[in-house]
């Protein structure tokens, strides 16, 4: 168990501890306070606050270093903008500052394949990759430094907080799907969509080389969640997830894969289970997504999961279908949205 604690002096601490208990109860993390000292579990770990007469005592365990990262930059965070105009000193004992971030990675461009009209395949090496080899998690945070600049990545300051960089070396930050992992061999695959009004994702990809570094940080976001039948249905840009899915499916999986892509030059032989359909939609015949995803029946005496990714406005049609049309309940669906029409790639 990783363990780190800080002193933080306040003029009043009260208020800071209040504030910070009413936040995390208002984002679903249950809190246990007594008046003088609060307590919520997260998902990667525990923290405690304490009052004490000019100061506010914090502690954390966590599992992992990243875990223990995560919940000090939160607590650090938060402390500062609740104390505000006041500038605290947070100072951790058991926390190394001004290093690499545990879940972060720096990783170089080893091949360049295009694999459709619309998506190039990147493959990058790195060391140390056990902790992205997970189905659980499908997400990776890409930095992208500027091109013609030495990378600065992310580091922790002595508070806790990611130390700021200068506007013209901060790196973009955009997140992508792990296509494939190879942890052994220390190969990860991520396929990028070549938008036409590219973003800092497409257009690092359009340029990309043999060589070129960027950061990776994770995993994070959900993936499919077991049951006796599956809907996946996506767009272009949610296809690497739902490839990845598929393929990790057990031989005996059911269920029905909706594909959304511009013409057949996109589709792509994906690797399922033959009991599990597969149908491309093509986006210049005019079939929409949530259309298609409206005409599939969820079926009521098996255990199921329906999850999708798309744009912003599909996927809201989509998820209003499921829960006032289908009755699938909360647990029971993950629907994302991925990209909003007039914007730039999603960060």
């Amino acid at each position: 168990m990783k363990t780190a604690s800080a002193v933080v002096p306040l003029a009043n601490p009260a208020f800071v501890l209040d504030t910070l208990c009413t936040h995390m109860a208002s984002h679903e993390l249950a809190v246990e306070f007594d008046g003088r000292v609060a307590s919520t579990r997260l998902p990667v770990g525990r923290a405690t606050m304490r009052l004490e007469p000019a100061s506010l005592a914090l502690e954390v365990e966590a599992e992992t270093e990243s875990g223990m990262e995560g919940i000090i930059g939160f607590l650090a965070s938060h402390v500062l903008e609740f104390a505000h105009p006041e500038r605290p000193a947070i100072r951790w004992s058991g926390f190394e500052p001004s290093r690499a971030l545990a879940d972060f990675r720096e990783m170089k461009v080893v091949a360049v394949a295009d694999i459709t009209p619309h998506m190039r395949r990147i493959t990058l090496t790195g060391s140390d990759l056990g902790r992205f080899a997970t189905e659980d998690n499908l997400h990776v945070r890409l930095f992208f430094p500027p091109r013609g600049r030495p990378p600065v990545w992310p580091t922790r300051g002595a508070d806790g907080v990611i130390e700021p960089v200068e506007p013209a070396l901060r790196p973009a930050v955009r997140k992508y799907t792990i296509r494939r992992i190879d942890a052994a061999k220390g190969l990860v695959d991520i396929d990028f969509l070549l938008h036409e009004d590219a973003g800092p994702g497409s257009d690092w990809a359009r340029g990309a080389g043999e060589g070129d570094l960027l950061g990776m940080a994770g995993p994070g976001g959900r993936g499919a969640k077991p049951a006796d039948w599956l809907l996946l249905a996506g767009d272009e840009t949610a296809l690497p997830a739902i490839a990845r899915i598929l393929e990790g499916l057990p031989p005996r999986a059911e269920g029905i894969a909706l594909i959304e892509v511009e013409g057949e030059a996109d589709e792509l032989a994906l690797s399922r289970p033959a009991g599990f359909e597969l149908h491309w939609l093509h986006r210049a015949a005019g079939t929409g997504l949530a259309a298609a995803v409206a005409r599939v029946a969820v079926p009521k005496d098996r255990t199921h999961f329906c999850w999708a990714g798309a744009e912003f406005a599909e996927i809201q049609a989509i998820r209003r279908h499921w829960v006032e049309e289908c009755g699938v309940a909360r647990p029971d669906q993950l629907a994302v949205s991925y990209w909003r029409k007039g914007e730039p790639e999603a960060s």
